[in-house]
């Protein structure tokens, strides 16, 4: 078969601007430039027909050719094309360039370059065709890419994907190009296409051998085939039918989300060649969403490490409790961290702990951005009976700030308050809490005597006057909140095992009362501790008085501060479930097992333990505890002669 009439390609990898430069040549009265025929890359048409079986997105091109060239509808187009399949691709194009007269036939075939064998057919196919290369940045085409559904499904059967496309596509439309002559081919930048479209389109009629024309330069006017029926779609970028102008502000759309970093060194190499410098591009914000997630997983990963407790159990749930203040810190800042618009949420509960939590207490918490001008409202219930409820400021890096306790609280006869929270003076109705200026959460504690009859409280708050708009989700204030997550991670586990430390050294079997802020404490609270090592065939007793408070308890910690498994064990007594002399004196044990009283703590597994003593208001001296460890024998023969007696 002779070779046929000259024909012009556009060669480019997808979402390069192909179709841009396709529809823009369509304006040229001396040229035929078609949707995205997809006949190159095949040997016979018959082949094509099969192939696009699966690849039905394609089979709309050579039908709205069809339907351009012979003045049809889509089915009768659809019968044409079928009747092409006994043709080879040569002959389908012979057949094509005779409907066409003295126009040239314009090809956009990106796939032709994803395969390096299928370029030079090309050459025997047609007498001396054209090439118009186009490149665009690809960061730009790796974005668009990104963000348009089904973009792998067009690579099926191509040695190629979104991801490398831009390099492997271009590498070999450089390498191909270099054997052909200079004046049947040129590169076009889509960048420079869409700022100074008349010198590119001029550059590209020299090459196709044609005078330039004005129409050119509007290739939305016309019908130039950018849309077609059901069944005859032009292939292409799909906003193309309803842009009305070239718009130079395309030449950088997507490259705001593309990181610059995560190509190789070749595409990094051969995009310099083309004037995109890629190691000057800043990374973008998502790049720091990263880094920060990174950062955070690499300081839980450094913490797990530096676990060296002499005990399995305390390794093992010293691991657990990363884990926990790993999603505390993400919940805290990402989470639950919109100021404007605050809820409440539970900080802490029976699989979240921290920092000495009590069993008996309810930890609501809620974010706050203090400043001038800025006012919260808090209100809520508190119902009758409720054992206590302190509402509590925290500053920046976990100040304690002021606090109110429910007796300073206005409430009406049905238990009902309000709270203005500001920096300024408040002469309003309610109670007036006022900060310093760097709060950022508000907590609202509610102790339990009898969770059985006490009913939780009800609690709201918002912003005073009206939120800053609602955004979606921006990746800078993301990665801020990440690195406050980290902060918070890293200083939660560091004044936890500062506490581990020094504990051990001055309290073991003995209490010492706790520097107030060293538990981000409830204010109204004073506590003791001691750290308690004992035997298997071992027991602790502790022994003294009731003291005159509105909240008493004994509860059990692991080295991490956490209450221990109160869902399953009673680690945890207060003053109405502590047995009593009449003189309000108390005995309890720590033991294995039960030792055989009411008030026996189960240690839960550990030979070793914190037990934390709260005194909430508590009037007067705080109780005088002593401690006696004992044999599991020598208790229960105490217990037997107890009885005897």
């Amino acid at each position: 078969m002779p070779k046929l009439k000259p024909v012009t390609f556009i060669l480019g990898a997808g979402r390069s601007g192909t179709t841009l430069l396709r529809v823009m040549l369509a304006g040229h009265p001396d040229l035929f430039v078609p949707p995205e025929l997809f006949m190159a890359v095949y040997d016979t048409m018959a082949i094509r027909t099969a192939d696009l079986k699966q690849r039905y997105w394609l089979k709309g091109g050579l039908r709205r050719a069809v339907m351009d060239l012979q003045g049809v509808d889509v089915e009768e187009a659809k019968r044409i094309v079928g009747s092409l399949d006994p043709l080879t691709v040569p002959e389908g194009y012979a057949w094509l360039q005779d409907q066409l007269g003295d126009r040239m036939l314009v090809d956009k075939c990106p796939p032709l370059a994803y395969i390096p064998q299928l370029l030079p057919r090309v050459e025997e196919w047609f007498e001396s065709p054209r090439y118009i290369w186009i490149v665009r940045h690809p960061g730009a085409v790796i974005r668009s890419f990104q963000n348009m559904p089904m973009a792998e499904m067009m690579f099926q059967g191509f040695p190629v994907s979104y991801r490398n496309l831009w390099y492997e596509t271009n590498r070999n439309i450089r390498d191909y190009l270099a054997t052909i002559p200079e004046e049947r081919w040129t590169r076009v930048r889509f960048e420079d296409l869409v700022r100074e479209p008349r010198s590119e389109m001029e550059r590209a009629c020299a090459t196709i051998g044609i005078p330039f024309h004005d129409a050119l330069l509007e290739p939305y006017e016309g019908d130039r085939m950018r849309d077609g029926p059901k069944g005859a779609r032009a292939i292409g970028d799909p906003q193309m039918a309803t842009r009305r102008r070239i718009q130079p502000e395309l030449a950088n759309k997507w490259l705001d989300g593309f990181d610059p970093t995560t190509v190789n060194d070749e595409t990094r190499l051969l995009a310099k060649e083309y004037g995109y410098d890629l190691d000057a591009m800043p990374r973008p914000p998502i790049a720091r969403v990263g880094e920060a997630m990174k950062e955070l997983f690499d300081v839980a990963h450094t913490l797990e490490r530096k676990m060296q407790t002499p005990v399995d159990l305390d390794n093992a749930e010293g691991r657990r409790f990363l884990l926990r203040m790993l999603g505390a810190s993400i919940d805290t800042f990402v989470e639950h961290g919109d100021a404007e618009r605050p809820r409440f949420h539970d900080a802490e509960g029976p699989h979240r702990k921290m920092f000495g939590d009590c069993p008996d207490a309810d930890y609501h918490r809620a974010p706050i951005r203090m400043g001038p001008g800025r006012a919260y409202r808090l209100w809520g219930r508190i119902p009758p009976g409720t054992c206590y409820v302190g509402v509590l400021l925290y500053g920046r890096g976990g100040r304690v700030g002021k606090c109110l306790a429910d007796r300073d609280l206005q409430r009406d006869a049905d238990g009902r308050f309000e709270v203005h929270i500001s920096t300024e003076t408040w002469d309003g109705q309610g109670t007036s809490l006022q900060g310093d200026g760097d709060e950022n959460a508000v907590m609202v504690r509610q102790y339990f005597a009898d969770r059985a009859t006490e009913a939780p409280i009800e609690l709201n708050i918002e912003l005073v006057g009206e939120p800053a708009p609602l955004a979606p989700l921006d990746a800078n204030s993301l990665a801020d909140n990440l690195g406050l997550s980290t902060r918070m991670l890293k200083a939660i586990y560091k004044r936890t095992v500062q506490a581990y430390e020094m504990v051990r050294g001055v309290a073991l079997n003995q209490f010492v009362q706790v520097p107030p802020d060293q538990l981000f404490p409830t204010p109204d609270n004073k506590y003791l501790v001691s750290w308690y090592r004992f035997g298997r065939d071992q027991l602790l007793v502790v022994r003294g008085q009731v003291p005159k408070t509105r909240y008493f308890g004994l509860s059990l910690c692991n080295a991490w501060m956490e209450s221990l498994d109160y869902l399953n064990h009673q680690v945890n007594l207060n003053h109405l479930q502590i047995e009593t002399d009449g003189d309000g004196r108390f005995e309890a044990v720590l033991s294995h097992r039960d030792p055989g009283i009411r008030n026996w703590l189960d240690v839960a597994g550990h030979d070793a333990v914190y037990l934390l003593v709260r005194c909430l208001l508590l009037e007067g001296d705080l109780p005088a505890l002593t401690t006696q460890v004992m044999y599991v024998h020598e208790w229960e023969r105490l217990l037997a002669e107890r009885k005897g007696a």
